[in-house]
């Protein structure tokens, strides 16, 4: 079982750390950031993590794909705001890795959300997992 790192339990050095505007169009009805919007900050923050590695993103390359995801919500977060973005390297196996994401909202100086994602490395044409590129594995390990 994978569980959202507590209070108590630091998860680690951060292997990525970036920051990601709130924009006015990521707050629902209630004024506030809808719960989709922490997946897609988690998204940016790995995707950018990815890319700054110097690792394809897009087919016909293997792609990442999600095992599973979850979030912790600690308080609601609106529009104007700047997140920092931290993303922590979990258990490395062969096809994938175990990712943490802790999100602050600068500006309050609070933690808002931490989430997971367990991110495996897929080849679509083959349809199977495929191992972690070496680049990626040495990022992690580097932690």
């Amino acid at each position: 079982m994978i569980r959202v790192v507590s209070d108590d339990t630091s998860p680690g050095v951060p292997v990525f750390t970036t920051e990601i505007s709130v924009r006015w169009g990521d707050m629902d009805a209630e004024g506030h950031v809808n719960n989709t919007g922490f997946f897609r900050f988690m998204e940016e923050t790995r995707m950018r993590w990815v890319s700054g590695l110097g690792l394809p993103t897009v087919p016909p390359h293997p792609v990442i794909v999600l095992l599973n995801a979850g979030c912790h919500y600690h308080r609601p977060l609106d529009y104007p705001a700047t997140l920092r973005c931290s993303l922590h390297a979990g258990r490395i196996g062969n096809t994938s890795v175990q990712t943490h994401y802790m999100l602050h909202h600068i500006e309050a100086d609070a933690l808002c959300a931490e989430g997971y994602a367990t991110l495996v490395w897929y080849d679509l044409q083959q349809k199977k997992a495929v191992p972690l590129p070496e680049t990626l594995r040495a990022a992690c390990a580097d932690a």
